[in-house]
């Protein structure tokens, strides 16, 4: 009996410590292991911090919303932010960098650059990056060599001709012209009322000449450009028919006149605000400074039509992209900013500190409605054209030979297809240097 009392009186003591043993273990588990445990297990996943740098021509005031916005998500990365201004000092900024090996983990890729970075094999090829997908084919065509795409560009910009409602009305252009031969009669009507038609500053190639061959030559071939520096096509079978469509339309009906070859571009936008003309070529950029100057004018932007209806294009390049450095060593981290840009967040935090102009797929930009129809019309239906942008060498040189050969066509001294010859023979001797 007594032995029994004894061993139940152990049994039970020893449960006792047992179960006042667990009990201690799970209160410390929830008292100190979600301290000690969670920290641990922070500490594991806590990810290092990172300073990714970056090179833009963007200054740091226009950056800031998407940098502050991408800080909020991911802040263990700040920013080594560095700026140069576009577009001379950025482009030697960058190639001395890149050649010194002292280049950022971001930087932008230009029309102006391009070519030096792509060859140089500087960037990183972004091509089957999911965020990628939301480019337009527009924008990809100024970053891409051989079908493969090295930055991300999200914005661009397009110019057409701004034309004067009220002068048209008066000149009975009840409609707005949608082939070349239209354009050309809505001139000669607005001549007929004694309203000048139409100014070009004529010393750069042009809007006109630029959206012209978009219309004419790209509407139906859009790899011409492609073909023409692979040597299977020349600038004589691409801009002779361009060219003669503008001397024979404008120049031949006095439309231009050699006397515009010296006005700049805002004396050119000073007399359209005064309405002592009813068209100019211009872009987004000359909206506030014409309605600044006469706030009661009414007026829109229009594509250049070409020979066949329905082919109207615009003058216009895509915005700068961003571009990974081959040699980053935090490029998890970079492929997030640019995921991050490519967001609809990042997207409107870009489009509010820069105001440029965002053209991606499913995101639709807040512009002008004035400007509407070339963001529409032009912009978001990938129908611009820059030659810059797409001349994949020897850019300054053809320009420049452009520039006189056209002026010479100005002024009665060549034909067209003496001055697409040249650009031929510029190419050539360019290329055999």
């Amino acid at each position: 009996m007594k032995k029994t009392s004894l061993l139940l009186l152990i049994t039970v003591l020893c449960l006792s410590v047992v179960l006042a043993a667990c009990g201690n273990t799970s209160n410390t588990g929830n008292t100190n292991n979600e301290g000690s445990t969670n920290n641990a297990t922070k500490g594991e996943n806590q990810p290092k911090p990172v300073k990714l740098s970056i090179l833009a021509w963007n200054n740091e005031k226009e950056m800031k919303p998407l940098i502050d916005g991408f800080k909020e998500k991911y802040p263990h990365i700040t920013f080594d932010f560095q700026f140069a201004p576009p577009v001379a000092d950025y482009v030697a900024k960058l190639q001395t960098m890149l050649l010194s090996d002292t280049a950022p983990d971001i930087f932008m890729i230009a029309a102006e650059n391009r070519n030096e970075i792509i060859d140089g094999d500087f960037a990183l090829d972004l091509t089957d990056e999911p965020f990628m997908k939301i480019m337009l084919d527009s924008n990809k065509s100024m970053v891409s060599k051989d079908g493969r795409t090295y930055a991300f560009s999200q914005s661009g910009w397009a110019g057409g001709l701004f034309y004067n409602k009220e002068l048209f009305q008066k000149a009975g252009i009840t409609q707005l012209p949608e082939t070349w031969d239209e354009f050309i009669e809505a001139c000669l009507k607005l001549k007929e009322i004694g309203v000048i038609p139409l100014y070009d500053r004529m010393h750069d190639i042009t809007i006109m000449q630029s959206a012209m061959f978009g219309s004419n030559v790209l509407s139906k071939d859009p790899t011409f450009d492609e073909k023409l520096f692979k040597g299977e096509a020349t600038f004589a079978e691409g801009w002779t028919e361009v060219l003669t469509m503008w001397k024979e339309g404008l120049i031949d009906n006095k439309i231009l006149t050699p006397d515009m070859i010296g006005m700049t571009s805002d004396q050119v936008a000073t007399e359209f605000a005064l309405g002592n003309v009813a068209m100019f070529p211009g872009g987004p950029w000359n909206i506030g400074p014409v309605e600044e100057m006469n706030p009661d004018i009414d007026f829109e932007i229009m594509g250049i039509p070409g020979k066949e209806p329905g082919n109207k294009y615009y003058n216009g390049a895509p915005g700068t992209g961003f571009a990974i450095n081959v040699k980053t060593k935090n490029k998890e981290e970079a492929m997030l900013f640019l995921e991050y840009m490519a967001s609809h967040e990042g997207l409107k935090q870009f489009e509010e500190g820069t105001g440029g102009i965002i053209t991606v797929q499913g995101y639709e930009s807040e512009v002008d409605p004035r400007y509407l129809p070339a963001y529409r019309d032009g912009l978001m239906a990938s129908k611009i054209y820059l030659p810059m942008v797409t001349w994949n060498r020897h850019q300054e040189a053809l320009r420049n030979q452009f520039l006189v050969s056209y002026q010479d066509i100005v002024v009665g001294k060549i034909t067209p297809e003496q001055a697409t010859a040249s650009l031929d023979n510029k190419l050539k001797e360019m290329d055999n240097k």
